[in-house]
């Protein structure tokens, strides 16, 4: 541990990048954010995938142990 934060704390860079893609990682136009309609469809989306899928397990797994405790009871 004691190596990575020396590491961290150099001032000189552990990789050599070459002149031509520094400046261009300097020039890059900045990305765009994500949209609030989109964010919010996202959410929707995943939370409603999220219920049938919980759903979905909760009826497997009372399938599951309703199986085991007849097997259970049979013995």
């Amino acid at each position: 541990m004691e190596g990575f934060e020396k590491a961290m704390r150099s001032k000189e860079p552990s990789v050599n990048l070459s002149s031509s893609s520094s400046s261009q990682l300097l020039t890059r136009p900045p990305r765009r954010a994500v949209s609030l309609l989109t964010c919010s469809k996202l959410c929707g989306v995943c939370f409603v995938a999220g219920i049938v899928v919980g759903f979905t397990l909760k009826r497997r797994f009372r399938r599951w142990a309703a199986r085991l405790l007849k097997r259970i009871k049979d013995d």
